[in-house]
């Protein structure tokens, strides 16, 4: 068994196979104690993006902190029970523990396994086990690829089929269901006829997947409304500075024109809002990933690309790792990068008003822009195997956002204190650096 394979073993308990003696019950958990720091006071970093603020120059305890526990039950050869709670800052600030796992699984042959509950949605190489940081090289799975496909669950079924064809064993998954994903403050979004498959190949000490998810999602506000409920045009591209448009009201914009609505105003602008409005719209994931470890090197690469359609904005994410092992210590290098195919909707004055919009719109025709975000991240790092089940790891990361990105990069992952970005990142901040120790543990 490669070291690679050890450490998914360890959190083996997580994929909830049918492997215990016959009515026995397994209790089995894991951990992490993380300190993180960033070298700029206007600028934090959140692990996960729905987190309501995140850290900037102090150390912070509470980003990638975490404790999950799992209780396994077997009561035959063909049937298991398991419960899996997790513990980590949530949406609400507190660490209120969630239940990551909750299934039945049958097995009817030893080469198939069903289940029925809720699971973690395998949409990336590492899903099943990002939050089990024993199981990971890094102190967190790459941020650029791994908080661009934010769905954590799937309360749904799905089939695993295992075997051999000629020297490569694999597995092959498919699933259905949804997930309501929630956010502060009572937002979220709904995934609905989410469907996938994904295959897993090994050959020695290579080891390759391919996924593909299919899904509808529906950002909703805490009062239920379908997000955005109003859109932002911008007046002056060089600040990202604009406009509220408020749809469905008897004024559009005030300091535009009163008591004129907005598809009065702009004779496009139905067109604009059901393209931007976030309503049933695609959440397509394709994902290809590539892994090696002899017991010396290891090298990891993956590529994802999502297909959403609406204001979140379509977008690709990637990842390279390489690293060397000396014993029980193994230091690491990493580059990753993010980029959304940002869309600009302009919006057409109707005739009868071209004269006040264009007042306030004086840099240009107003426009509707899809999300924003083109950064990369280069980090080193180094993984020490302290004790039996336990690991040490020090990162440094370099976020590096790109020209034009507003408001945000890594999708969400860096951003500015108490308010949003008024002028590109990369003008107004340039690179941010990370600083992470974390201490991991299985047991």
């Amino acid at each position: 068994m490669t070291a690679l394979a050890a450490a998914l073993f360890c959190s083996a308990a997580a994929h909830a196979e049918i492997s215990n003696d016959s009515k026995t019950l397994v209790l089995s958990g894991f951990g992490t104690l993380s300190a993180v720091q960033t070298n700029n006071e206007n600028i934090e970093f959140r692990s996960d993006n729905r987190l309501p603020n995140g850290t900037a120059n102090s150390h912070e305890f509470d980003n990638d902190s975490k404790l999950g526990l799992q209780l396994s039950y077997r009561p035959t050869d063909k049937l298991q029970a398991v419960v899996q709670l997790l513990s980590r800052r949530n949406e609400d600030n507190s660490f209120k523990p969630s239940v990551d796992w909750a299934y039945i699984a049958y097995k009817p042959s030893s080469a198939l396994s069903l289940r029925a509950g809720r699971f973690v949605a395998p949409v990336l190489m590492g899903s099943d086990y990002r939050n089990v940081g024993y199981s990971n090289v890094w102190v967190r799975p790459p941020t650029d690829v791994y908080n661009s496909a934010t769905i954590n669950n799937v309360d749904g079924l799905d089939a695993i089929y295992r075997g051999e064809l000629g020297p490569f064993s694999f597995s092959a998954q498919a699933y259905y269901g949804s997930y309501d994903l929630k956010f502060n403050g009572g937002s979220g979004i709904k995934f609905n006829r989410m469907g996938g498959v994904n295959l897993t190949a090994e050959l020695g000490s290579w080891t390759f997947r391919v996924s593909h998810m299919d899904a509808r999602h529906t950002n909703y506000q805490a009062d239920g409304q379908v997000s955005p409920s109003t859109l932002f045009a911008v007046s002056d591209p060089a600040t990202g500075r604009g406009y509220r448009l408020t749809p469905g009201a008897a004024t559009c914009n005030a300091s535009i024109k009163a008591n004129v609505g907005c598809s009065d105003l702009f004779s496009n602008f139905d067109t604009v809002n059901n393209a931007i409005r976030r309503d049933h719209k695609p959440f397509n994931i394709s994902d290809i990933g590539l892994a090696y470890d002899n017991g010396k090197v290891v090298v990891q690469a993956e590529y994802m690309r999502r297909k959403s359609d609406s204001q979140l904005s379509n977008s690709s994410a990637y990842y390279m790792t390489a690293g060397y092992r000396f014993g029980k210590v193994l230091p690491y290098v990493s580059y990753s990068g993010s980029k959304t195919d940002t869309r600009r909707l302009s919006l057409t004055a109707t005739p009868a008003y071209a004269a006040d919009v264009a007042r306030r719109y004086t840099m240009g025709e107003p426009y509707v822009q899809t999300s924003n975000t083109d950064n990369n991240t280069v980090s080193l790092g180094m993984r020490v195997d302290v004790a039996s089940s336990v690991a040490l790891k020090f990162q440094l990361d370099r976020y590096t956002p790109n020209t034009n990105s507003f408001g945000a990069t890594d999708a969400q992952t860096m951003t500015r204190v108490n308010g949003v970005l008024t002028s590109p990142m990369s003008s107004s901040v340039g690179s941010v650096k990370l600083a992470t120790v974390s201490l991991d543990f299985v047991f």
